[in-house]
Formats: structure tokens, C-alpha cells, sequence
């Protein structure tokens, strides 16, 4: 379980997690494929909705990345004892938030949108998308352990298994749901929130099932529950919680960004849509490499070897920008065929490939930046990845206000934030990693 550092090392780890990305987008965007051939505002409501129930899914994901960093340092330390034990406490931790954010997503949500949207019909969508996707909040961030988990000791592949079941799931439910068929009665966009919390509840229930009768994982002695460490759990959240206020402001600043689009129009908000289904898919194995450098560099300090730290990351960020420049010219190769796996309107893909050519350019950045910043938090210094962050994202909001409300521009230059966003962070993060003033912070 002590990682090496050869691009063999590097692949072995984020292929899987690559894997488990495509399905993961697969699961993003069925609903948006979908919807598209239902309506404008459905397909506008499934964004507000979508991109809502991930900011706050980010906080589960932030405290598993959290633990992933500790599962990763303890298994370059060989310290396996301790791995299940933060497994476990992850899991209080994560049920506790779950139920307030289900709250918080079914009752608290409808009535604070009508208060920033401008469309009754698209604020009446949305809350019908999030009237059944809330309950698949608990099995998400639940299953976000299993990942720390595995991946944390170096063991991914089980990720990619986990990830398909709920994506091939996703698609047949959401099918089935949201036109009616298979006997189903049509349930429109309710029907793709139903759809993808039962295929997230699934794959939570095949995680349990995979884990349980696995022996050459029960030296870990996951699941014991022996007695509640206060000061493990405060661990955990110590180091978790800059990454949790990290995404959140992230997330959030998405959602805004959505807010903005959806101030210039319908039109416009469906277009982004589709366009962000794009970005998405190119995305897709950015997260791969960007999961295997947290986990890979916070396993390779354990070692104390902290003098490989940046040829690692090096490695990751070529083999990642090479990854990004064949997907930019798929896109580049072939937009209109990638834009109609979201709507058949020839008008909407035609008016979206301005906004698609800037997301193209943006993917560049992206790419540097996401393994840049994921590399200063496996680390540990999450505070330091906080503080890049909200000034990334106070530059991001600030451009955006200024092109939606005082430019008025066009929907290209609002697209434009990306890079702006992505080419600060990932500067910044790269420097502070090479600075090696992470090299005292204690996990």
C-alpha cells in the first residue's frame, strides 16, 4: 500500500477512478439528455436543481476527501489499525450531515427559490426535480467513504464497478420514469429525481455488500464501531472542513453562475445547460488524475519521502494535460454530434457553440488546476487550498456581476469566468506546492 511514483504507478491508480468518472458523467448527464427532448424549462430546471443537490453533496465530499488524505498518509505509514477507525467515524459524521441536508433540500428549498429565480414555471420544475432527488443525498455521501476508503489504500478498481452499476441503473430508471414506459406512467422531470436516488441507494448497498465479505480487507476492521473518539472525529473535521467551506463556495458559486445565465433568458439557461454537459464530459477524466494526486502525495509524505512530492505531481499534470488536449479535439472535431446527446433542437445546439468553443479553450486550465489544488490538499494544507480558492472565487464573481448586469454581454463572456477562475487557482496552487512550505504540516 506505499504508492511509487512512475507514470505505470500514477496510471495504476487514476485509470479506475477514471472509470468510475465516465460513470459518474454518465449519471450527470442522463437527466440532462433526457430532459432535453422534454421541454426548455424542464431542461432549465434539472441545471438549478442538479448543480443545487451537488453543492450540497460537495460537503460530503470534501469530509471524505478529508479522510481519504488521512486513509492515504496512515497506509504510507503502515499504520493499518488506524484506517478503519477513521472509516467509521467518517461514517458518523456523514450520516448526521446527511439528514440535515435532506431536511434542508426538502423543505427549506422551495421556499427560497421562488425568491432568486424569475420563472414560476421554472422554480415550480426544479422543486419537482428535488422533491425525490433529496433522499439520494444519504446514500451519496455515504458512498463517499467506501471511495476514501479504497482509494485512500490504494485499491481503486472496486470504485469503477460501483460507480457503472448506478449509472446503468440511472439510465434505465430514468428512462422508464421520466417518459413512461415499461409499464411505468409518465412522470416527467419527478421522475428523474426518483431515478437517480434509487440508483444511488443501490450502489451504497452494493459497496456495504462488496466490503462485508471481503477478506483481505478485514485487517482494517471496518465497521467495529468500538466506542466514539472525540479527538479522531475532531480530526476529521479539522482537516475536512476547509475543503467543505472550499466546494462549497465552488458549488455555490456555480449555482450563481446559473442565476446569472437565467437572468438573460429561458434560452439561454438551456443552452448553458447543455453546454455544461459538455464541459462535464470533458471533465470526466480530469478527476481521475486529480483524486490519484491527492491520495498518491499524502501516501508518499507518509513515506517521508516529501523530495518526490513535486516530480510526482509533474508527472500527474503531463500525463493530465495530455488527457485534456485529446478531448478538446473531440470536441473541437465533432461539437454538433456532442451537443445533440442533450437536445435534437438544431437551434439551440447552433446558438450553444460559441459557448462551447470558450469551454474548449477553459478545459486547458482546468485540467492544471484541479490536479494543482487536490495537490496542495494532500498536503494538508487545506487552509492554504481555502484561502486560493475564495479569492479565485471572489475575481469569478465579481467578472460575472460585471458582464450580467453592467456589460450586459453576451453569454460567451459570461462562459469567459472559466478561465479566469481555473488559470488563478491552478497558479497559485502550483506554486505553493513547489514553495515545500507544506513539508511540517502534520495529518
Amino acid at each position: 500500500m506505499q504508492v511509487q511514483t512512475s507514470y505505470k504507478d500514477i496510471w495504476k491508480i487514476a485509470s479506475p477512478v477514471i472509470v468510475g468518472s465516465i460513470a459518474m458523467t454518465i449519471i450527470n448527464i442522463t437527466d440532462t439528455a433526457f430532459l432535453g427532448r422534454v421541454g426548455e424549462t424542464e431542461l432549465g430546471a434539472s441545471a438549478i436543481g442538479g448543480v443545487l443537490y451537488f453543492a450540497f453533496a460537495m460537503i460530503g465530499l470534501s469530509i471524505g476527501t478529508g479522510a481519504q488524505i488521512m486513509i492515504a498518509r496512515r497506509s504510507g505509514e503502515r499504520k493499518d489499525e488506524s484506517i478503519g477507525e477513521i472509516v467509521d467515524h467518517s461514517i458518523y459524521i456523514l450520516f448526521a450531515i446527511s439528514a440535515f441536508l435532506f431536511l434542508v433540500l426538502r423543505y427549506l428549498t422551495p421556499l427560497v427559490l421562488p425568491r432568486i429565480l424569475n420563472s414560476e414555471r421554472l422554480v415550480e420544475a426544479t422543486i419537482q426535480f428535488l422533491d425525490y432527488r433529496s433522499f439520494g443525498i444519504f446514500a451519496l455521501m455515504l458512498g463517499t467513504v467506501f471511495r476514501s476508503f479504497y482509494v485512500g489504500i490504494a485499491r481503486p478498481n472496486i470504485y469503477a464497478v460501483y460507480s457503472f452499476i448506478m449509472a446503468a441503473l440511472n439510465f434505465v430508471l430514468g428512462y422508464a420514469f421520466i417518459f413512461g414506459h415499461f409499464g411505468i406512467s409518465k412522470m416527467g422531470i419527478t421522475g428523474a429525481g426518483l431515478a437517480s436516488s434509487i440508483a444511488e441507494s443501490c450502489g451504497l448497498i452494493f459497496l456495504v455488500f462488496y466490503t462485508v465479505i471481503r477478506k483481505d480487507v478485514k485487517h482494517f476492521q471496518l465497521f467495529r464501531f468500538k466506542s466514539f473518539q472525540k479527538e479522531l472525529n475532531k480530526k476529521i473535521i479539522l482537516l475536512s472542513a476547509p475543503l467543505v467551506v472550499q466546494n462549497l463556495l465552488s458549488m455555490g458559486s456555480w449555482f450563481i453562475f446559473f442565476v446569472f445565465i437565467e437572468k438573460l433568458g429561458e434560452h439561454e439557461l438551456a443552452m448553458s445547460n447543455i453546454v455544461r454537459g459538455a464541459y462535464m464530459i470533458s471533465m470526466t477524466p480530469i478527476w481521475g488524475f486529480s483524486i490519484a494526486a491527492n491520495s498518491m502525495i499524502s501516501n508518499v509524505i507518509g513515506q517521508d519521502r516529501k523530495t518526490d512530492v513535486m516530480p510526482l505531481l509533474n508527472k500527474v499534470l503531463q500525463l493530465t494535460l495530455g488527457v485534456a488536449l485529446i478531448m478538446i479535439l473531440v470536441n473541437v472535431l465533432f461539437p454538433i454530434q456532442l451537443l445533440r446527446i442533450f437536445t435534437n433542437d438544431m437551434q439551440l445546439i447552433n446558438d450553444s457553440m460559441g459557448s462551447l468553443a470558450v469551454v474548449d479553450f477553459s478545459m486547458l486550465f482546468f485540467s492544471f488546476a484541479l490536479v494543482a489544488i487536490s495537490a496542495v490538499s494532500g498536503t494538508g494544507a487545506t487552509q492554504v487550498a481555502l484561502k486560493i480558492e475564495v479569492v479565485a472565487i471572489l475575481v469569478y464573481l465579481v467578472y460575472n456581476y460585471f458582464v450580467t448586469f453592467v456589460l450586459k454581454g453576451p453569454i460567451e463572456l459570461l462562459w469567459c469566468s472559466e478561465i479566469i477562475y481555473w488559470s488563478l487557482t491552478g497558479f497559485a496552487s502550483y506554486y505553493y506546492v513547489k514553495s515545500m512550505k507544506w513539508k511540517n504540516i502534520l495529518v
